[in-house]
């Protein structure tokens, strides 16, 4: 049975939640709901990672959280969308030129800084329409970090607001008639999605959550951590100052009337989005999940009701209160099964180059160690057998060929050799009695291969001596270069030529050509016209100089046939280096 797991890691808060089965048919296993502290979530703000990575740690080993197949859930606090649209709608072009495109809506972010992510809201011939997500690659790395740390390695990572999507539409609640308003509050943010007719239309973020009234704490404890760190006593003075200004202990009206405006400012964003959505449909609802917000919930905005987002099957695991806040890691876990209309990847732009290798890496690496053992074993074998071949067998048959052609063993009859070669003797001499090989002295089969050499080159020694090999260069051969001549004229069957005369001589080498054959022909083209003939004639000596064989090709003067049906010409230089052909040849 498939496992996954999806973890939203946000400031303040963290959610998990496993499903066991299919995309169709899955249940809960597992799900919590964390919060960290105020000196965690500034400490993991600001980069260290270590105390979130044990608090998640600690969560994963109590839910028995697997650890292959889990997708990370990121906060949208500092992500930002665009709608563009594109003149093409493939998926390989779309990668490669969707940061370029996006830039100039980005003006905020320096487009190298940021992962890109996009999804396809409509495609046709004429293009594409695409929704394009925009995250801080720190916001990115931060969160993966604390999940490697905590020995969650995520296989993918996502934007709350797609998983929320994503469950939205895995739950049924969206028809091909209605239109509906998703909504997930976090921490410092809060994701709206505009969804009509099944399918997403717009997507946008606002930037303030459940928790921003919580601001001033952080910066206390932030203030508080630095103070301790001053080095002298007037830093420390300050910092102090800095600490007691910062309303880290708001009275309770303060606190509601924080909570109040906040609750206030989402609900008229809320509003904003329903009166600009551009859907064809009205929008019958508002789905609202994540965090709770007093009032929010059983209200209506713009008279249109809020509802909870309930996303999850009957018995299916989920707890009976608080399943809003679950929506977000629901949704990541789902996509890793499979499903999910959404298939955001914030992580592409790392694994386009480790992740293949990453997860290669012990298949590649278990196959190079019994590659490295079978090469040993296979070693280990054949030197066994050269040096039985060696002991064995080729000593004895060097020693006695070393007797039969240099007589290294007088009983055994003279040399073959006379007179013998005295390089030859006292290589014989050494392989006459036990010897260790190593050094100068050879292994008998390594000493065959040097002996047969030293013969050879006595024997093409004494042949050059005779005579037998002689080393001029024989002149290039009028023949050859002829019937190269006259394969090319026979070469196409729309030529009609008649050969007349036909004369090769020998030429020297001279300072701008090498020695050649000079041929002179006589030949009559014959066509249907003198134009054509003419045309035949000229590419008959356009294929000659094609020919890597041929040096030059002169005109001659063409007069017609009687009748005008050729043409004739006499003397025509072809020029010939027979030694191109067989070097073509060779190549």
């Amino acid at each position: 049975m498939a496992r996954s797991c999806g973890i939203r890691i946000g400031p303040r808060r963290f959610e998990l939640v496993v499903l066991d089965g299919s995309p169709k048919r899955h249940k809960i296993s597992a799900y919590y709901a964390g919060e960290f502290t105020a000196e965690e979530t500034t400490a993991y703000l600001s980069g260290d990672v270590s105390k979130v990575a044990e608090v998640l740690k600690e969560a994963a080993a109590t839910h028995r959280v697997p650890r292959e197949n889990i997708s990370a859930i990121l906060p949208a606090d500092h992500a930002a969308y665009r709608r563009i649209t594109l003149p093409f709608a493939d998926r390989d072009k779309i990668d490669k030129v969707i940061k370029f495109e996006v830039e100039n809506e980005l003006p905020q972010f320096d487009i190298e800084d940021v992962v890109v992510d996009y999804h396809v809201m409509s495609e046709n011939e004429q293009g594409a329409e695409l929704l394009v997500s925009a995250v801080p690659k720190d916001c990115v790395g931060r969160a993966i970090e604390a999940l490697e740390k905590a020995g969650l390695e995520p296989l993918e990572a996502e934007l709350e607001s797609s998983a929320m999507v994503n469950s939205a539409l895995a739950a049924d609640i969206s028809h091909i008639d209605d239109a509906q308003l998703l909504v997930h509050v976090g921490e410092h943010s809060t994701c709206v999605a505009v969804v009509a007719g099944a399918e997403l239309r717009e997507m946008r973020v606002i930037h303030i959550g459940a928790m921003s009234h919580l601001g001033a704490e952080l910066a206390a404890v932030a203030a508080e951590d630095t103070k301790s760190e001053a080095a002298d006593g007037e830093a420390a003075a300050d910092q102090e100052a800095d600490a007691s200004t910062a309303p880290d202990a708001l009275d309770p009206i303060e606190m509601n009337r924080r909570i109040d405006q906040a609750i206030k400012r989402i609900r008229r964003e809320i509003g904003r989005t329903i009166s600009a959505a551009r859907t064809a449909q009205p929008i019958e609802a508002i789905y609202a999940c994540g965090m709770e917000l007093p009032g929010l919930i059983g209200s209506t905005v713009l008279d249109v009701p809020v509802y909870v987002l309930d996303c999850f099957e009957e018995d299916s695991g989920q707890p009976s209160e608080g399943s809003g806040q679950l929506v977000a890691a629901y949704g990541g876990a789902f996509r890793q099964l499979g499903g999910g209309v959404m298939t955001p990847s914030l992580r592409k732009e790392e694994l386009s180059y480790s992740g293949a290798w990453e997860r290669l890496e012990f298949p590649v690496a278990f196959a190079a160690l019994m590659l490295t053992t079978f090469l040993g074993m296979v070693n280990i074998v054949q030197i066994r057998k050269i040096d039985a071949l060696n002991y064995t067998g080729i000593l004895q048959y060097l020693r006695n060929v070393n007797a039969f052609i240099v007589g290294s063993d007088a009983s055994r009859g003279p040399a073959i050799l006379n007179p013998v070669p005295k390089d030859l003797v006292v290589r014989a001499k050494v392989y006459e009695q036990e010897v260790e090989f190593g050094g100068d002295v050879q292994e008998p089969l390594d000493e065959l291969e040097t002996i047969e050499q030293m013969i050879n080159k006595k024997v093409l020694d004494l042949k050059r001596e005779v005579g037998d090999i002689q080393e001029v260069p024989l002149p290039p051969s009028a023949f050859t270069a002829m019937t190269c001549v006259l394969g090319v004229m026979n070469g196409n069957d729309d030529w009609r030529p008649s050969l007349r005369a036909l004369k090769a001589d020998y030429v020297k080498k001279n300072k701008d050509l090498p020695e050649h054959t000079k041929i002179r022909l006589d030949a009559t083209f014959f066509s249907d016209s003198v134009p054509e003939a003419s045309n035949d004639i000229t590419a008959f000596d356009a294929a000659l100089r094609e020919q890597p064989w041929c040096l030059e090709v002169e005109q001659a003067t063409l007069t017609p046939t009687e009748g005008d049906t050729g043409l004739n010409f006499r003397g025509k230089v072809i020029l010939v280096d027979p030694s191109k052909l067989f070097s073509s040849r060779a190549d």
